[in-house]
């Protein structure tokens, strides 16, 4: 078509739908401007959401390093705390070992010292009684050799004998026996 042709079109139509094309274009302009300004809006709304989300993930992630940064801290305190104590106990129960160590190996010397002269007193104790013993041997010896020995000189001895082994004199048993018979 022409352009003289196109133009009669749109004069015509303008003559039939010319007011509600107005109308239309308006109601678009308008509807456009309207949908312009929300999409503004909501463009606005969501960067400032969005900043402030970021902002408040930022402040909560600052809060949680704190807050593992204080819990790191006070493990870290307790784990010192517990070596301390452990060091402490162990040093306090070495020092207790030691100590009853040593405390043993004196009573064991104190101990050995005793028997060293307990087995001392005794063996000079034997020396004696067999010194006594052989004495009064000799001295029984020499009587038999004199004289002959008689039953009762023979028991006697033999008496006297058993009681040096035993630490005793015949004086004492002699009294002994008188108390028993009255």
């Amino acid at each position: 078509m022409s352009e003289k042709n196109m133009n009669n079109v749109d004069q015509i139509r303008d003559l039939i739908f010319g007011s509600q094309i107005k109308d239309f274009e308006e109601k678009f302009n308008h509807l456009n401007h309207t949908l312009k300004m929300v999409e503004e809006k909501l463009a606005k709304m969501f960067n400032e959401s969005h900043a402030k989300l970021q902002k408040e993930t930022e402040r909560s992630l600052e809060v949680l390093e704190k807050k593992i940064d204080h819990l790191s801290s006070i493990t870290q305190k307790e784990r010192n705390k517990l070596k301390e104590l452990i060091d402490t106990t162990d040093e306090s129960l070495q020092d207790q070992l030691n100590h009853q160590k040593d405390e043993f190996e004196s009573k064991l010397k104190i101990v050995k010292e005793n028997m060293s002269d307990e087995n001392r007193k005794m063996e000079e104790n034997l020396t004696t009684m067999k010194a006594d013993i052989q004495a009064t041997l000799e001295a029984g010896l020499d009587k038999l050799s004199d004289a002959k020995l008689s039953r009762d000189a023979m028991a006697q001895m033999l008496l006297d004998v058993a009681m040096k082994i035993q630490g005793t004199d015949v004086g004492s048993v002699l009294a002994e026996g008188s108390k028993t018979e009255e």
